[in-house]
């Protein structure tokens, strides 16, 4: 049986709506199903246990944003169960890593055809990092996403970017040792470090865009040393992945990193905020099947 686990205030009421056409769909199309709908942070994740627990599961399909699909990724973890995917979060970065269709039907089609691939994940602190994550300016601007309901029903993905303007404002640069596999870094006015093992995050950005899924490596991008000015000039070029030129745009591949801020930072894991440091990431190779 396919279990879905629908989060209906994705997208600011988006899950909602692609919720009533897939059950619409599954029905015409005579599909074994059962549909958990989650209320409050942290619902998916004990949903999908129960789920483990208590039923006979062909796959678990998260019905959301990337939020969703950490929540799902993170229960299925280190299991055989295929984890499917149907967008309807604002950023839906999951789904652009792994080439999954953002139009519902095909989305749809992609799971029951049931081919499935193993992928990476990580442990960000204590938490299960599906996709990508991140600290200091990126961390901030997620932060004021989150915050944006109106904004993100009406702009989409344009969002990250307008909150990006807002949050270039007031944030200031700060000192960050990184290691990298034991070997030690310090970046003395950084801007923001991003991990990742999909090339895009933060509704689209191409912030790492060599990272693979399922290389057994993360790959993360530093981006520091500039005024406030070069920044600014830089970052919509992220979206194309042309920042990767700048010469104050560093890269590094490895299975764990710790990052170190001098000061008070906020994080974030797959766009849910993690107000702790220091942040330790380790990869744990091929723990997910997706669908």
């Amino acid at each position: 049986m396919y279990f879905f686990v629908v989060n209906q205030l994705a997208g600011n009421g988006r899950g909602k709506t692609v919720w009533s056409y897939i059950h619409r769909r599954l029905n015409e199309l005579g599909v074994e199903y059962q549909a958990v709908f989650t209320q409050e942070a942290g619902d998916a994740t004990r949903i999908v246990n129960d789920i483990k627990q208590h039923h006979p599961v062909k796959a678990v399909v998260a019905v959301g944003g990337d939020g969703t699909v950490n929540e799902v990724g993170s229960g299925l973890i280190g299991t055989h169960i295929p984890m499917g995917y149907i967008p309807a979060g604002t950023g839906n970065d999951f789904a652009l890593g792994h080439q999954i269709p953002l139009d519902p039907e095909f989305a749809l089609k992609r799971i029951l055809r049931h081919q499935t691939y193993q992928v990476d994940t990580a442990k960000m602190n204590n938490r299960c990092l599906i996709s990508f994550g991140g600290a200091g300016f990126d961390a901030k601007v997620a932060n004021a996403v989150r915050l944006k309901r109106w904004e993100k029903q009406w702009f989409g993905r344009l969002t990250y970017g307008l909150e990006a303007l807002k949050v270039f404002r007031s944030y200031t640069p700060q000192p960050v040792t990184l290691t990298v596999d034991g070997v030690r870094y310090d970046y003395e006015h950084v801007w923001l470090i991003a991990v990742s093992n999909i090339p895009n995050f933060a509704g689209g950005i191409k912030i790492c865009p060599q990272a693979e899924k399922n290389d057994g490596l993360l790959d993360l991008c530093c981006i520091q040393n500039l005024s406030s000015f070069e920044f600014l000039r830089l970052f919509p070029t992220a979206y194309s992945g042309k920042h990767t030129r700048h010469k104050s745009v560093i890269f590094h591949r490895g299975k764990e990193f710790t990052i170190t801020p001098q000061g008070s930072c906020l994080a974030h894991v797959d766009g849910e905020i993690l107000d702790e440091t220091p942040i330790t990431v380790k990869v744990v190779p091929k723990s997910l099947t997706v669908l």
